[in-house]
This record gives C-alpha cells, sequence and structure tokens, in this order.
C-alpha cells in the first residue's frame, strides 16, 4: 500500500507571481517625472502658501493640492516598491488635483503643476491596476 501524498504541499510548478519587466521599467520611467513634479513643488511651494496666506486661493484648495501632491508621491513610492498596492492613492491624488484645479486655474505655474499632477496620477493609476491585473493574472501565491 503506498501512502497519499501531502494535500496541503503547493503543486512544484507554481507560477511565480511577478510583475513583467516591461511594466518594472514603465514604473521606472514614471516616476522620474514624479520626481519632477516634487521638484517643482518644493521649489515653488513657497509662493503658492503666500497666494494661499494673502487670499488670492482658498486655503481649502491649497490643503486639496498638498495632499493630492502627498498622495502622488506615496503611490508612486508603494508601485516602485510593491506592484501590488497603491492604486488607491492615484485615484485620491487625481480627485484632490481635480478639485483643486478651479482655484489655481487663473495662475499659470500653479494650475500647470495641478495638471501635470493629474496626468501622472492618472497614468499611475492604470499602471497600477494593470500590475495588479497581471498579479491576478498569474494564479495564487
Amino acid at each position: 500500500m503506498t501512502t497519499p501524498e501531502n494535500p496541503y504541499m503547493p503543486p512544484a510548478s507554481m507560477p511565480a507571481r511577478r510583475v513583467s519587466a516591461r511594466l518594472r521599467r514603465l514604473a521606472y520611467a514614471l516616476a522620474l517625472p514624479v520626481v519632477a513634479h516634487l521638484l517643482a513643488a518644493i521649489m515653488y511651494g513657497s509662493a503658492y502658501v503666500a497666494l494661499a496666506s494673502t487670499g488670492a486661493v482658498s486655503s481649502i484648495n491649497l490643503l486639496a493640492s498638498m495632499a493630492a501632491s502627498l498622495c502622488l508621491y506615496i503611490g508612486t513610492l508603494r508601485l516602485l516598491r510593491d506592484a501590488e498596492r497603491g492604486r488607491a492613492f492615484f485615484i485620491v491624488a487625481v480627485g484632490g488635483f481635480m478639485m483643486s484645479l478651479r482655484g489655481w486655474w487663473p495662475f499659470g505655474g500653479a494650475s500647470m503643476l495641478v495638471i501635470s499632477g493629474i496626468g501622472l496620477a492618472a497614468a499611475g493609476a492604470l499602471l497600477a491596476h494593470f500590475s495588479q491585473q497581471q498579479l491576478r493574472d498569474a494564479g495564487p501565491r
């Protein structure tokens, strides 16, 4: 009589749960403009705070765009570190930038920073979605 195989042991041919090299390269390609966005926000941040303190722009717009920027940066870091997570940060970033766009619209530089943030966050959400879909199709862990 033979002993049965261990039913709890995973099969030897389990597929690896990794994001493809192409999606990984796209994540790094997205990180470059996000770093440029961060540098621009740091360079011109005091001017934006001055606009909000004089009352030219609502402080709610400033807070919404700051929160959206933080979500963009955190989402990018999470996408680079672990491709399964981060889509929610990008979605919140798109919403925050969209809420603050109307307040920043009369000021050219600030509105361009917000518009670029919308594009970067939307691209990050799409990339995170494709990464999650690829990992889900790879099978169980």
